[in-house]
């Protein structure tokens, strides 16, 4: 019977890929992250970060300003964020989230009927399709922050109607968003209204759409149009200047099943699974299924941690939900993860450290300073204004002269945590290994750091002493 029972064997299916996802082994908590051999720190990270935050009210509402650190964005006004696909189940938790946090909400969706219906009146609605990048780009316009929490099903179902199938929404229409950002950050300029901050959500997986059960769930092709989207994140970040952050939760599961008053969506009930488990980037065995709720709060806190650039990997737990003390704790831990270096400075003008930066980038290859020899080949890139930083990209070369980049170590002049500002090295894409040589480029750095500092303060060059500690 069941042979010619197509839904009945859809069901099925995904019963057993549920059941794969939800019950394989787990980790401890963080246990992603491991010991960075051969990793430096001129300082060991601090623990208490500022952030976006500018003030955490006693009832636990947050007041939260655009002045921000790191990974957040910066000036004085209120801060406002689009969030697009603002109508589905975790982007109406995630307007609820961040409504609470007394910032500007911009929903971005394809029906402002069913918006307005589902949304409380004093968030700004704008209809744009993500495949129309003309229409993303019209509704994104004045945003500080963009959280994208658009999504479909890994199967066909009526939602892959109007051409909506996985390809066209996480990846093309991802690919939009991005290039749309990109278009008004170039518009704007380094001193215009700019989009600082960019956060995507995925799921687990997404890196490992080969091996089972996750093989059998992109079937059709829904993880791999993520990993593409996130890739145009990631690319897209450094052309237009922004900071992006990548969600990957479990599978999501729990309420909002239908569609319940606005105003309760933040007490629904959840059970005993209402902590939460971190990892970096996506790694094998991690696996397990996620609240939205969850999955809400982490996509909100994006908007005020200062980690830069960062993606992982979350599930729910037994226990209670994080306090913000918590979550803070968690973000900490696993921006630190991705640190080789952290240099803070007491004092600094920004205008000439680039500068120097741009020369010692450019100097570090030529000059005969790293001996002996590197073992892998590199090249010296540069971000895109405003962004203060350079790109020591590492390459395997054949013998036939074909090169190959094997990922980056980007040095980044962010806001700091005890300091006012700080240089901090990570490499790209949550690469755990250190890359040959590195631990050599970070020394050669500190020494040259150490010897123009000194040099400025011995001169009396006050406008040169940089003060690194």
């Amino acid at each position: 019977a069941l042979r010619g029972d197509t839904t009945m064997r859809r069901v099925l299916l995904l019963l057993c890929i549920g059941a794969a996802m939800g019950f394989q082994g787990t980790l401890p908590v963080f246990s992603g992250m491991r010991a960075r051999g051969g990793a430096i720190s001129a300082r060991a990270p601090l623990v208490t970060p500022r952030s976006l935050r500018s003030a955490v009210k006693p009832q636990g509402a947050r007041a939260v300003s655009s002045q921000a650190e790191g990974g957040g964005v910066s000036g004085d006004k209120a801060l406002s964020v689009a969030i697009l696909g603002a109508t589905g189940g975790v982007g109406r938790l995630t307007t609820a989230i961040v409504r609470s946090y007394g910032v500007k909400i911009r929903a971005v969706v394809r029906s402002p009927q069913k918006a307005k219906e589902l949304l409380p009146d004093d968030i700004e609605v704008v209809q744009a399709d993500l495949k129309d990048q003309a229409s993303v780009a019209g509704a994104l316009k004045g945003v500080d922050a963009v959280i994208m929490t658009s999504g479909t099903t890994a199967f066909p179902t009526d939602r892959w109607k109007g051409g909506n199938d996985p390809k066209a929404v996480n990846d093309v229409g991802v690919k939009n968003v991005v290039d749309a950002i990109e278009e008004l950050n170039r518009d704007a300029g380094p001193d215009g209204q700019r989009i600082k901050k960019v956060t995507l959500l995925t799921s687990i997986g997404v890196r490992r759409a080969d091996k089972f059960p996750f093989s059998i769930l992109n079937s059709f092709g829904v993880l791999s149009s993520m990993q593409q989207g996130e890739n145009h994140l990631v690319q897209g970040a450094k052309r237009a200047g922004f900071s992006y952050t990548i969600v990957r939760p479990g599978r999501l599961v729990g309420g909002p099943f239908t569609n319940p008053d606005f105003a309760q969506l933040l007490k629904i009930e959840e059970g005993d699974l209402q902590s939460v488990e971190c990892v970096r980037g996506d790694p094998d065995g991690f696996a397990g299924d996620c609240s939205r709720r969850s999955t809400a709060e982490a996509l909100a806190q994006t908007l005020i941690q200062p980690v830069g650039d960062l993606d992982f990997s979350l599930k729910s737990v037994k226990g209670i939900m994080l306090s913000q003390e918590k979550w803070d704790s968690a973000f900490q831990k696993l921006a630190r993860g991705q640190e080789s270096l952290r240099l803070e400075f007491s004092d600094l003008d920004v205008e000439k450290f680039n500068r120097w930066l741009t020369v010692w980038g450019n100097g570090i290859i030529t000059s005969g300073a790293l001996f002996p020899p590197l073992p892998m080949p590199f090249r010296v890139d540069y971000p895109a204004a405003p962004t203060v930083g350079v790109d020591l990209q590492f390459l395997s070369v054949t013998v036939n002269g074909q090169v190959t980049e094997m990922g980056a170590l980007e040095l980044r002049l962010v806001k700091g945590l005890n300091q006012p500002w700080a240089l901090v090295a990570k490499r790209s894409n949550g690469q755990d290994d250190p890359f040959p040589g590195e631990e050599q480029l970070l020394m050669q750095l500190q020494d040259d750091l150490y010897r123009v500092t000194t040099n400025s303060q011995q001169s009396g060059e006050r406008g040169s002493v940089w003060g690194a500690e």
